[in-house]
């Protein structure tokens, strides 16, 4: 009796062997990002590692290994558990914004950046740090219009986001339009005080002329960044 029914409760067994591995594989990833809380990337390391050996289309946990790998400067690893994440689930934002993060930070890599940022655009449209990131890029490859775009649409996102107002004036002044550009900068300030608006405010001022408000933008940047200011200053001089 007992051999007749053996093989069958093998096989259940192996069947839930096979179904408690995902279970498992997140209790790791779980364990995983408690460890992160209190910066313990070794031990948290582990249990990622341990999570995709129990499941190798665990996307997240290849993130999160990546991540490590790159806050401890190898660039290389990183790259590719976020390709292998990727290779699991393509459209996966999480993966695209840190793929997108790691070629922005080599500030020699903006196509390839752009590359994946715009594809994480795709999977979510209303993130503002893939919107912010990708007006920065675009103002980096002196695409300004498309930066612009980029970036009305994370102050649409967020209209208190301060650095966007900062890359719409930079793409508002980079295109010559000087009003435009001290309108949105107004508003950065407004928010809060960010030396490069007023930089860029009075190099605007200037550009139309104005004197005066080139000065009143240089005297509120010499209080808080006299190196800045001195730039200004030295356009200031040059008009008439």
């Amino acid at each position: 009796m007992l051999k007749r029914f053996l093989p069958a409760a093998v096989f259940v067994l192996c069947c839930s062997a096979v179904y408690a591995q995902p279970k498992n594989a997140s209790a790791y990833f779980k364990s995983g990002k408690q460890l992160l809380k209190s910066n313990k990337y070794p031990e948290a390391l582990t249990a990622f590692t341990k999570a995709i050996s129990l499941n190798k289309n665990f996307d997240s946990a290849y993130v999160e290994t990546g991540n490590i790998y790159i806050k401890s400067g190898n660039i290389d690893n990183g790259i590719i558990n976020f390709k292998k994440a990727l290779a699991v689930n393509p459209a996966y934002t999480e993966a695209l914004i840190a793929m997108g993060k790691v070629y922005r930070d080599s500030k020699q890599q903006a196509d390839s950046a752009i590359f994946y940022y715009d594809a994480a655009a795709k999977t979510d449209n209303n993130n503002i740090e893939i919107c912010y990131s990708l007006a920065w890029l675009y103002n980096a490859t002196k695409e300004y219009d498309t930066a612009i775009l980029y970036a009305v649409k994370a102050l649409e996102i967020d209209n208190n986001y301060k650095p966007a107002y900062g890359e719409l004036g930079h793409a508002y002044r980079a295109t010559k339009k000087y009003a435009e550009a001290i309108e949105q900068l107004k508003k950065n300030l407004a928010v809060s005080v960010v030396d490069v608006a007023y930089l860029y405010s009075g190099y605007c001022y200037a550009e139309l002329k104005d004197k005066e408000g080139a000065m009143q933008q240089y005297e509120a940047l010499n209080k808080i960044n006299e190196r800045m200011a001195a730039a200004l200053k030295r356009v200031i001089d040059k008009m008439e």
